[in-house]
């Protein structure tokens, strides 16, 4: 039996910190994206018997390659205190203890006992066959310093984060939230409900538990009481972009982002004035400013630019807009490229990058305005809690970089070659020409202006702490070192 230990203070009240862990999403905050990929936390949170659904990274595939570990929870030896054992997943057995110590200042002590199987294979099934011998004592030992010093450096931040923003507001909202099981939605969903705000979600199944809400855009389905239980309405919804655009695809595209907010935008209009909710953001793109403008930098004040995206943004903008007639506030979130190995565009090079075959797309001279996955769900927060965040915002990191830079940043925090330019002619192939121009060759060299103005802290500001957060550490991870 193998056994790891950590033990970090963490600069807030025990009570809180342990309070914290016992609310929806504490397991998706603090997992590292390119450690675990949360499929399904417990529900209700840590109630002795019930189960979280993940899967976990393969060590030396960068996160590319990721296999189930299912634990279920039962009570700890200390009244603030739990414990997770692994029912399936790559070892013989796993057990880990989570206590949280002390008064004012939280120490948090994890111990992990644990076995592996002979040879290093999994208990996974087939599936992880071809991995044998990758699960050892010295590469789990490895993962788990890493990964703790990556779930401490995020408990932190986030509550730091969710510290200023109560300051700011002083009151826990009711939040109902479309698209929560996204990307970016899951993200959000869980830094509101760590901290302590209500969240409901909206789903298109039949609603599994108290915190989903049935919703059913294309025909105009949706419970008036439950816009009129939110005091803000989150709604992250759309079909994917990545794709031909065909006239097919791009009508698809277009109604399901301005269908579902019209949708809500009429509910609200029908709910008595003193039942609707304060405000209501929205996503949007920075598509909106067109696939190329130079060097030019693109603020929230910008027009509009041409093409496909840009006429999408401004009818989908329109219509979250028409909640202000209702004297509501409203936020259009205008979305970068999102930065990390869970998905996205990023997780979709990261083979190509290891197999050393990265490079620059096109002539590598485009602006691309990109922004960290934590980033994303810190100005949601932001502009969910602070009534100073209205209109059009541009959720970028402050500094974009152009496309080689890009190239050669990811080959650096890989340790792999990238040279091996990608001909424009490439993406055309693939997407198709309009579809390329917008997406794999647009430059938009956008700035955060309106997050800047309420003082928004950015976690990441430089495209090299950003890859360096989603992607596997290089080198050891000491008591002394940090990825914040």
């Amino acid at each position: 039996m193998a056994v790891f230990e950590s033990t970090e203070h963490v600069g807030h009240p025990a009570e809180d910190v342990y309070q914290w862990h016992r609310r929806p999403g504490a397991l998706t905050r603090l997992s590292p994206e390119w450690a675990q990929t949360v499929v399904e936390e417990s529900y209700p949170p840590l109630v002795p018997g019930t189960r979280a659904r993940l899967k976990t990274a393969v060590p030396g595939t960068a996160g590319t390659v990721r296999v189930p570990f299912v634990a279920e929870h039962d009570d700890g030896p200390t009244p603030r205190s739990f414990v997770d054992r692994m029912v399936k997943g790559p070892m013989r057995s796993w057990t880990h203890t989570h206590v949280f110590d002390g008064d004012e200042s939280c120490m948090v002590r994890d111990r992990v006992e644990y076995e592996l199987l002979p040879g290093g294979l999994g208990g996974g099934g087939n599936t992880l066959g071809k991995y044998a011998g990758t699960f050892t004592d010295r590469s789990v030992q490895s993962m788990l310093t890493k990964t703790f010093a990556d779930r401490t450096a995020r408990l932190r931040a986030d509550l730091d984060l969710q510290a200023a923003l109560w300051a700011r507001s002083g009151q826990r909202l009711n939040v109902l939230i479309g698209g929560a099981s996204g990307l970016v939605g899951s993200q959000v969903a869980a830094l509101l409900s760590t901290g302590g705000h209500q969240v409901r979600r909206l789903v298109r199944g039949e609603a599994r538990r108290a915190d989903e809400v049935r919703w059913d855009p294309a025909s105009g389905d949706l419970d008036p009481a439950a816009v009129a239980w939110a005091d803000v309405i989150v709604h992250l919804g759309g079909a994917s972009i990545a794709t031909r655009f065909t006239d097919k695809n791009k009508q698809k595209i277009l109604s399901s982002r301005v269908d579902s907010t019209e949708l809500i935008a009429k509910t609200c209009a029908a709910i008595p004035a003193a039942d609707r909710p304060q405000a209501f953001v929205c996503a949007s793109a920075v598509g909106a400013y067109g696939a190329d403008s130079g060097d030019r930098i693109l603020t929230e004040d910008q027009p509009y630019g041409d093409g496909f995206l840009a006429e999408v943004c401004r009818e989908w903008e329109a219509r979250a807009a028409k909640v202000e007639d209702l004297g509501m506030r409203r936020v259009s979130i205008r979305t970068g490229l999102v930065l990390s190995s869970l998905g996205g565009l990023l997780r979709v090079q990261l083979p190509l990058y290891l197999a050393g075959m990265g490079g620059p797309v096109g002539t590598g001279r485009q602006w691309m305005s990109w922004v960290s996955l934590d980033d994303m769900a810190g100005i949601y927060a932001t502009a969910v809690v602070d009534d100073a965040v209205h209109g059009p915002v541009n959720a970028v990191a402050p500094n974009p970089v152009r496309q080689a830079d890009f190239a050669k940043e990811l080959g650096r925090a890989l340790h792999r070659p990238a040279v091996l330019p990608v001909p424009a002619m490439a993406p055309a192939a693939l997407l198709g020409r309009e579809a390329s121009r917008e997406l794999a060759l647009a430059s938009q060299r956008v700035a955060p202006r309106a997050m800047e103005a309420v003082g928004y802290g950015f976690r990441h500001s430089q495209l090299r702490d950003a890859l360096a957060w989603t992607l596997p550490p290089q080198g050891p991870v000491g008591p002394d070192s940090s990825r914040a």
